[in-house]
């Protein structure tokens, strides 16, 4: 099982299989983020409540998160 990641928007994830989702949006009710819109790579979109998504044992694959965790990992370093 993988660690639970929360939705954050514009970034991908992939699933067990390999297969690519993007967060396209996180719809509030009542000041609560009760659905997520996902996208997977050939564009077919899907509105998920909470659960559904703590379901899918998804890990965090935007380039732009990998990115910024080297270079926070560089700037520790360099401060050592």
């Amino acid at each position: 099982m993988f660690l639970q990641q929360k939705p954050i928007p514009g970034y991908w994830y992939s699933n067990q299989s390999g297969q690519l989702i993007q967060v396209r949006a996180i719809v509030f009710t009542g000041g609560r983020g009760n659905r997520i819109v996902i996208e997977d790579i050939s564009g077919k979109r899907q509105s998920l409540d909470v659960p559904s998504w703590r379901d899918m044992d998804l890990v965090l694959h935007s380039p732009v998160a990998d990115r910024e965790s080297r270079n926070r990992r560089r700037n520790r370093t360099d401060e050592s």
